[in-house]
């Protein structure tokens, strides 16, 4: 006895589909048509394409006039549905056999038609209602061409019917009252406090009623010789041209806000109701400035209740770091007060990680308000995007496949390394959240040369994080940039990432932008300017271990004792001879008496003259002075300039006072442009 399995007779048919395991489970063999495996390759042929329609979509089969249809079809059956499959096709529509029979005939004598708004008693949502459809019936033939049933397209066009209904009524009645001149129809079109119009197809204005006066300061006079897009505001006018273009085909327009221009130049807002008839639009617009003004006031209570919440957050935060490192503190001091210094190291640890976390929440902060310190240098991209390759596949995880594509001859970016690895990691991450059972995450780099993203033309580096989750609807993606939005449950997510992300593109000089389709995924492209000079050696650091300052002067300006006094003393330690000061006004006094360091180290936010003014005139009286700005804020004082001056750098508060070292050791050893 074999055990190899039969094929399959209905293997044509989906296997998800609930119309389709209707169709298994017939007992065809007692039907008119037979087993299924001598059913008409044209009729097999045409239940397979019916299944993949989104259409719904019905066949009669001969002999036997046996009904089958699609997924999208059951609706339409009601009560009808159960036993519908395999049916008579004249007994399962009797109600209505009269209207259609002859189209039936027609179809199964090889000649198609159309059957317009034929009207249904439907309950489709817990009661009955009357509903219109229009069907095509097309002969369905076998591979010889013998006519073996029919199939028949439907469409409802409940809308239009209605619509048209309506419109035959407002015609009517407008037609009746303007003949009769009724004193009814006279007062309602002149009381109303919505706006009438009267347009010709081509969207001149016919007749207008007097709240136009009243709102908008026009006259019926001013307005004849004028068309409905020429008061739009400039920024509506495309949605205003797509409603039009849905009047000509004959659509019913609904909630369309625009604003309007009123005759004193000022706008307001009106959401439309247009219908079109024959030669005519008759539309209504209601003013809704009122409630987009109360709206805009609940979006920024919204977001007021939002910084709310963040600023609660943030103190929670920062009041358990500095428990945490007022703590450590406490302990050593205790202990070394006692000449006790176990375990001193690992308080000493605790306190430095806790000032870490500080520096990581704040650094988030700032980069959500365009006010993160960014070193602009020329960065290649790509080694970004390989640099990161490593550390994001164990993130992404086993269902998430990787690719990188990268474009070989990528020209530099001007941006910054450390927030570039930042926003792509930010975005990934992102990516993988968005593809819940897994899918492909795929990093691009490509060069685009003379695009205008809305700042003029210009040459770009762009940077692409690609996943092929869940995507995001329109409105979703014109939200996904503001602060505080995220489609996240509670607990999962701030809201604050890609508003992030964006803050940074822009503090480039570039920008952020989203391509997305739900449920076939997203794109994020970061455009960052290119880099318009050579291409620098990559940073080359000085080991520390042997760097010396060798009595090299330093003159220090940092309005904060504690941090001057620990800079200072470090950077004694290191070899350099510091002269420090808490504002620029004594460093210019100096300056002018003749000193000259060797560099120049300022905090940027300092009372009076800011540390970039400083630098400025410090550099009057020596050009080549190097100088290293340290601050955590303060990125304003540059906002006119797109980067560092030369043989300047800038170091991000907090820092280690190691790394202090560091950043002077570059500036003058020239391992830093």
């Amino acid at each position: 006895m074999s055990n190899q399995r039969l094929p399959d007779p209905f293997a044509f048919l989906p296997a998800d589909s609930p119309t389709a395991a209707e169709i298994r489970t017939v007992a065809w063999d007692r039907s008119p048509l037979g087993p299924v495996e001598a059913w008409p390759v044209g009729l097999r042929a045409m239940l397979a394409t019916m299944f993949d329609s989104p259409q719904p979509m019905f066949i009669s089969a001969e002999p036997g006039q046996v009904f089958f249809f699609n997924d999208p079809y059951r609706p339409i059956l009601g009560k009808r549905l159960s036993g519908a499959i395999g049916k008579r096709f004249d007994e399962l529509w009797a109600d209505v056999w009269d209207d259609i029979a002859g189209h039936v005939a027609q179809a199964l004598a090889g000649r198609g038609s159309m059957h317009r708004d034929l009207p249904l008693a439907m309950t489709r949502h817990g009661f009955v209602e009357s509903t219109w459809w229009t069907f095509s019936f097309t002969p369905l033939r076998d591979e010889c061409g013998k006519v073996i049933g029919m199939y028949a397209v439907t469409n409802e066009t409940t809308r239009g019917v209605r619509s048209a209904m309506t419109l035959r009524e407002l015609n009517a009645s407008l037609e009746r009252e303007i003949n009769e001149r009724t004193r009814e129809r006279d007062q309602i079109w002149a009381v109303s406090p919505d706006l009438y119009i009267v347009m010709a197809r081509d969207g001149r204005y016919r007749n207008i009623n007097p709240a136009w006066q009243r709102d908008l300061g026009y006259e019926i006079g001013e307005l004849t010789s004028m068309a409905f897009g020429d008061l739009v505001h400039p920024d509506d006018l495309d949605r205003a041209r797509d409603a039009m273009t849905q009047l000509l085909d004959g659509e019913v327009v609904e909630d369309l806000e625009v604003r309007l221009r009123a005759k004193d130049g000022s706008h307001r807002w009106f959401a439309w109701t247009c219908v079109p008839d024959g030669e005519v639009v008759y539309g209504m617009g209601r003013d809704v400035q009122r409630r987009r003004d109360m709206e805009d006031q609940l979006r920024h209570a919204q977001k007021l209740e939002a910084l709310g919440r963040l600023t609660g957050g943030i103190a929670h935060d920062f009041n358990n770091i500095l428990g945490g490192i007022g703590g450590a503190i406490e302990i050593v001091s205790e202990r070394i007060q006692n000449g006790r210094l176990e375990n001193t190291r690992r308080m000493l640890d605790a306190a430095h990680g806790a000032v870490n976390r500080a520096a990581g929440l704040t650094h988030r902060l700032l980069a959500y308000a365009r006010q993160q310190a960014l070193s602009l240098s020329d960065v290649d991209a790509n080694g970004i995007v390989r640099g990161l390759d490593l550390l994001l596949r164990p993130l992404l995880g086993e269902q998430v496949s990787l690719e990188l594509r990268m474009q070989h001859d990528l020209w530099r970016t001007l941006s910054d390394a450390s927030q570039l690895e930042s926003a792509i990691l930010n975005l990934a991450i992102n990516a993988r959240d968005a593809m819940p059972g897994g899918g492909t995450l795929c990093i691009a780099t490509h060069n685009a040369s003379a695009q205008d993203i809305g700042m003029g033309a210009a040459d770009y580096v762009v940077i692409s994080v690609t996943d092929t989750g869940t995507g995001m609807s329109r409105s979703v993606a014109e939200k996904a940039f503001d602060p505080f939005f995220t489609t996240k449950s509670i607990g999962q997510g701030t809201g604050l990432g890609l508003s992030m992300v964006d803050g940074f593109a822009r503090q480039t000089g570039g920008r952020a932008i989203i391509e997305s389709v739900p449920g076939k995924g997203s794109t994020v492209s970061l455009w960052l300017p290119r880099h318009a000079g050579e291409a620098t050696a990559a940073h080359a650091h000085i080991d520390r271990h042997s760097c010396h300052g060798a009595g090299r002067h330093v003159l220090l300006v940092e309005d904060e004792h504690m941090l001057r006094s620990l800079a200072r003393e470090v950077l004694e330690e290191a070899g350099y001879a510091v002269e420090d000061h808490a504002e620029g006004a004594e460093v210019l006094r100096r300056l002018r008496t003749g000193a000259r360091p060797d560099i120049l180290v300022t905090d940027i936010g300092l009372p009076g003259m800011d540390g970039r003014q400083l630098a400025q005139f410090a550099r009057e009286a020596i050009p080549d002075l190097p100088v290293l700005f340290i601050t955590g804020y303060a990125w304003e004082a540059f906002a006119d300039a797109p980067r560092l001056p030369p043989r300047a750098s800038i170091l991000s508060k907090p820092f280690s006072l190691h790394a202090l070292v560091g950043a002077v050791a570059d500036l003058l050893d020239g391992t830093n442009p």
